[in-house]
């Protein structure tokens, strides 16, 4: 879906026109009627966080990727089966259109964890309980909640909200959406896909010294995130270090791809610069 097909379904859910929209976010009603209607798509971190505070929603929700990657439709249709609802039924009370709901219960779609936070709501389940259920929920759980899935879930849910919270002091993070690329305390940090804007931000929030990246999608960005990582090995690599890395470089193939030349570097990359805590 579309930032503002998910928009329109949390107006939906919050009972609320777009006018209302924009007077909470702070908004001009144009600049909110021309991005749901599809006029404008770009939209800054600060306007998105104050739309998803708006709707009750999250920011990843919104303008990330919360997909599960999971198989929940069986699932799903199970749940809403063994409780005696149509799909019909289940969008009236979740809001969530009903083809959407079909769409998820066939597998034709992925799930949007916070829309299936709502469904589970209107089954009286936690998404923790209704994983568990159906025995899907295959997440480790350290020693210490003593295999607590909720406690470790409600601990995970407060990090993600400390990051989120602590991610307001850097107005770089603006960037993220518009250029793909920003800078924290002097360090180059690359996000090449808009989808990861929460795991950005965590990863910034955990790693504020260290160079932030994702794997390249396609061959340009793929030469600029090769050319980054080359130049963050020269800045905190050894002499003998540069001496392997250019003895690299110069025997890649003309036909090698800047995708395949990245992935080659990142081995003696973590071995001469993460492993050794140049940046602690």
């Amino acid at each position: 879906m579309t930032p503002s097909e998910k928009i329109k379904i949390c107006l939906d859910m919050k009972n609320l026109k777009r006018k209302d929209l924009a007077e909470a976010s702070g908004m001009s009603p144009s600049s909110v009627s021309d991005f749901l209607n599809g006029k404008t798509t770009k939209l800054d971190i600060t306007k998105a966080q104050s739309i998803a505070n708006t709707l009750g929603c999250t920011l990843n929700y919104l303008v990330g990727d919360d997909t599960m990657h999971m198989e929940l439709g069986a699932a799903l249709k199970s749940e809403r089966v063994e409780r005696g609802e149509t799909t019909d039924v289940v969008s009236l009370n979740t809001k969530i259109p009903e083809a959407l709901i079909l769409k998820y219960e066939s597998g034709d779609e992925e799930v949007s964890e916070f829309l299936l936070g709502k469904l589970c709501e209107h089954y009286d389940l936690s998404i923790v309980e209704f994983l568990q259920k159906y025995d899907l929920y295959d997440e480790y759980i350290p020693p210490q909640f003593n295999g607590d899935a909720e406690e470790y879930e409600t601990f995970r849910r407060a990090e993600r909200e400390d990051a989120l919270k602590s991610s307001a002091g850097y107005p770089e993070l603006k960037d993220i959406i518009n250029k793909g690329m920003y800078v924290v305390n002097g360090y180059p940090a690359r996000r090449t896909y808009r989808n990861h804007l929460q795991s950005t931000i965590e990863m910034i929030y955990h790693f504020l010294d260290r160079s932030v990246s994702f794997p390249p999608r396609d061959e340009a960005d793929a030469k600029e995130a090769f050319e980054e990582l080359v130049t963050i090995y020269k800045r905190y690599g050894t002499s003998k270090d540069i001496e392997v890395l250019n003895q690299m470089i110069e025997g890649f193939p003309s036909s090698m791809s800047y995708e395949e030349k990245f992935e080659a570097v990142m081995e003696p990359y973590h071995k001469a610069i993460i492993d050794n805590e140049h940046f602690e």
